[in-house]
């Protein structure tokens, strides 16, 4: 190394006079404002913690502990700091928990019995022959059950009838993980109690029962005779619970149950603490009282669905809902088998979209991190000028999903999120998800949503794209079937409107989106077929398709305008014409505008309700704005866009008629939705009984799940062509309506690949 390159080098880190003047002083002012820091008192160091910028959570545990402070319950173990606050929160909750632990452990109620020994088991038995219902519930090491790592370490059940609760520890451990000795075998209980678990004659209730039937089938027990899931019934009477678990209820109808509203949860009590380390006298006094409010629970809704105007209520749930409940468990159980060769394929290809659309991202954004919200709000809003509708700088799924309409690059941001999203929490972990059985199993919530339609998770199979489902398959020598209803929600629209036009293409056996365009176009059926273009080059028959689900569901010209890629007036033409075509569809709709004003709820086919609280009151509020706002245009009509009437009402009189616009008009489209949506799903559910009723039928058949409109099992590659028209029957005859329902039945050696009926059936002759 030269001369010069060594000077150049140790410039490097020279530093000039000012800087180290600047440095010296800013170095004094530090420590004179640690020396200040250091003088203040604890009122003020407490002021000073309380003046930051704190979350709504921080703020309770910092209140909590200040007050608990002043009392002198709890002490600073160091200087006095936002941290240190916390960390004295914690000792708080600790020293509270063991105090009320040990309070309820001498307070355990004098009908509440621990069961150790096999003459105690015994009397739970004898007490159990005389109960009509009981209350049931597991406790368990963790939450992987069905093929999983985690397993049931006791059970409580409560007997009403006798006001007895019992808890059953049978895999508790000490401190160093070692099974008690005094408690009973896991075996040995099951052996005892199994008649009565697998016995429909002994009517259990409990509080999502799908949890505790696996638990028992991983012990080799089938549970049956749940008369009740307080849970799912709760989500029946009130879809808009804002919680379903079991001591949030508790605590919301205390008075209501007899209890009081001081019901922990299992976290308040043990925080990450597993079950079967909880000593077995504080596990009694926890789990027994899980059972008793679940019985208290079961008496309080079954009062609710004996009320007069709640009967369509109660029916619904016992003979759609709770039935269900068996198809689920099953479902749950049976799993899907993994298709090992195609999971690498798979993971490799998506790798590989996920990489070209970040290639493109790169070339427009910049090399950003596309997870960053701050980061995409500068390269979207600063460095490419896009217009920020949203006026909050947002990157969320709703503003790029609108953005999308017109830039390139907020589809490919979606797409972007998406496959990543695939990726990371589904392909990705797969080796996780598969059991030693080589199956995932997932869960079917039939209380995901609120229209009564299934969701799925862990994995949800409802969001795996089509061309990755094949990485399940059916084992060798067997099939999957797929049984998906056709246009089930356009048929119930048909049935609910009584519109004979819109049923005649079913009755007649014409092509729905076909005959729809014909009449809506003013066109002939021919040039409506599937892929025949008009002379501006549009398919009118894949138009109506979108623009049958617009008008079902309400969405504004505005949206169906860039969904055909048409302008707002043909749009707005385009509505006008299918109601002008329809009038009877046109004419329910409102039907059902001014219901929900009304009653504020609406009702499906089978009386599954869907509640909109507070609607009457925006309606009744928008009226009167409209009506102000044609006052002030000296009587000229609003139109329905208020912002078309440009300067004639100042700006925010015309926001705040827009804002309770959106909000009336969003209760509309969703009542609508869940009458046509609700019906369906509540048909669907139906089929999945009845199918299931089929397959239990059959030794070697298995339900294994249902993805939107579609009923999936696994049966023996050598199913018959009867037993296949079966299946259909059993789904088609799930209701019975002004129009024929139709099921369509595909053969799947992999998950998505397709074979229809004929062929399979020609290709097994």
């Amino acid at each position: 190394m030269s001369e010069e390159q060594t000077e150049l080098d140790f410039s490097e880190f020279e530093t000039n006079t000012a800087e180290k003047e600047e440095t010296a002083k800013k170095k004094a002012k530090e420590a004179t404002q640690k020396k200040k820091a250091s003088n203040k008192s604890p009122d003020e160091l407490w002021e000073e913690i309380f003046s930051r910028k704190n979350s709504t959570n921080d703020i309770e545990k910092l209140r909590k502990v200040y007050r608990a402070w002043k009392n002198g319950e709890v002490e600073p173990n160091a200087k006095l700091s936002k941290t240190e606050a916390l960390r004295m929160y914690s000792r708080l909750m600790e020293k509270h928990r063991e105090e009320h632990l040990k309070k309820l452990v001498e307070e355990t109620p004098d009908n509440y019995y621990l069961i150790v020994t096999e003459e105690s088991l015994q009397w739970v038995c004898d007490v159990w022959e005389e109960e009509k219902i009981s209350g049931l519930d597991i406790e368990t090491d963790g939450l992987d059950i069905v093929h999983g790592d985690n397993q049931l370490v006791g059970l409580s059940i409560s007997f009403p009838k006798n006001d007895v609760h019992v808890y059953i520890p049978t895999r508790h451990v000490d401190d160093d993980g070692n099974i008690l000795k005094e408690q009973l075998s896991t075996a040995f209980v099951m052996q005892k109690i199994k008649r009565f678990l697998q016995d429909r004659q002994y009517l259990k209730v409990l509080h999502n029962a799908k949890f505790d039937a696996h638990g028992f089938s991983m012990e080799g027990v089938r549970l049956v005779g749940i008369l009740m899931d307080t849970m799912l019934a709760m989500w029946v009477l009130n879809e808009n619970e804002p919680s379903f678990k079991l001591k949030d209820l508790a605590n919301k109808y205390a008075k209501h149950l007899g209890v009081k509203s001081e019901n922990d949860t299992f976290k308040d009590l043990f925080g990450k603490a597993t079950f079967d380390t909880i000593p077995l006298d504080v596990a009694l006094v926890y789990a027994a009282k899980d059972t008793e409010l679940t019985v208290k629970l079961y008496f309080f809704i079954e009062k609710q669905l004996k009320r007069e105007h709640l009967q369509n209520v109660r029916q619904l749930y016992y003979d759609i809902e709770n039935p269900l409940l068996e198809a689920c468990i099953d479902m749950e159980e049976n799993g899907f088998l993994l298709n090992h060769e195609k999971v690498t394929e798979t993971q490799k290809e998506l790798k590989a979209d996920e990489i070209s659309i970040k290639n493109r991202l790169v070339n427009v954004l910049g090399d950003i991190n596309f997870n960053s919200p701050q980061q995409l709000q500068k390269a979207l809003y600063d460095d490419l000028g896009i217009p920020d509708f949203s006026k909050k700088r947002s990157t969320d799924k709703k503003v790029l999903k609108k953005l999308a309409e017109s830039y390139e690059v907020a589809d490919l941001l979606l797409e972007y999120r998406k496959i990543s999203k695939l990726l990371s929490s589904f392909i990705d972990k797969l080796p996780v998800l598969v059991k030693s059985t080589g199956r995932v199993y997932g869960q079917f919530k039939q209380n995901g949503t609120d229209t009564g339609r299934f969701s799925s998770s862990e994995p949800n199979l409802q969001q795996l794209p089509p061309k990755a489902r094949i990485i399940f398959r059916a084992p060798d020598g067997r099939i999957i079937v797929g049984a998906d209803f056709s246009q089930i929600e356009p048929r119930v629209l048909a049935h609910i409107t009584g519109d004979l036009e819109l049923q005649r293409p079913y009755r007649e056996g014409y092509d729905l989106y076909s005959t729809l365009a014909s009449y809506t176009f003013g066109l002939s059926y021919e040039e409506c077929g599937d892929g025949v273009k008009d002379d501006k080059g549009r398919e009118p028959r894949k138009m109506m398709k979108t623009g049958l689900l617009a008008v079902m569901y309400g969405t504004t010209m505005y949206t169906l305008a860039t969904q055909l890629e048409i302008s707002v007036e043909e749009a707005e033409t385009f509505i006008e014409d299918f109601y002008k075509a329809y009038p009877t569809v046109r004419k329910w709709i409102e039907s059902i505008h001014e219901e929900v004003a009304a009653n504020e709820y609406v009702e499906t086919m089978y009386g599954r309700k869907r509640r909109f609280p507070e609607h009457s009151k925006d309606v009744k509020e928008l009226k009167a704005l409209r009506k102000e706002a044609k006052e002030r245009m000296n009587g000229k009509e609003v139109p329905d866009n208020i912002w078309e009437v440009g300067k004639a009402l100042p700006y925010k009189f015309k926001r705040k008629i827009h804002d309770a616009n959106k909000k009336v008009s969003r209760v509309q489209r969703q009542a609508v939705n869940a009458i046509i949506q609700g019906s369906a799903a509540d048909i669907m559910k139906i089929a999945m009984i009845r199918l299931n009723d089929l397959v239990k039928e059959r030794e070697d058949w298995l339900l294994l799940g249902t993805v939107h409109d579609e009923a999936l099992t696994e049966v023996s590659a050598s199913i018959t062509k009867e037993e296949t028209e079966e299946m259909e029957h059993a789904m088609t005859g799930a209701a019975e309506l002004d129009v024929p329902l139709k099921v369509d039945v595909a053969f799947m050696h992999e998950w998505g690949v397709e074979i229809s009926k004929d062929e399979w059936f020609s290709s097994t002759a």
